[in-house]
């Protein structure tokens, strides 16, 4: 995530945010590693990821598995603007459950 010195610190209901170093417009790039028990379940998960983008975002979205040894991965995920990713980054939890 790219982050200059240009944030601004907002207060709402005690609770503070770094706007600036929240949402960057550059930022639209994620990476994170995945790693199953075996190769039918990370090939699933995988087929799932690839649902779910395809399904959620209307703009084009670039997924890339990159094997990291056995029935391992770094997904690489090149979104169009930096909510899409945020998005994403909010359902991966769920997503990987």
């Amino acid at each position: 995530m790219s982050n200059n010195n240009n944030t601004d610190i907002k207060d709402c209901c005690g609770a503070f945010a770094e706007i600036g170093s929240i949402i960057q417009p550059d930022d639209t790039e994620l990476s994170f590693p995945i790693s199953f028990d075996s190769q039918l379940a990370a090939d699933e998960k995988r087929s799932e990821l690839e649902a779910y983008v395809n399904e959620q975002f209307d703009e084009e979205v670039t997924i890339d598995f990159t094997a990291q040894g056995e029935n391992a991965y770094l997904v690489t995920l090149q979104f169009t603007c930096t909510a899409e990713k945020m998005i994403f980054e909010m359902n991966l939890r769920h997503l990987m459950a």
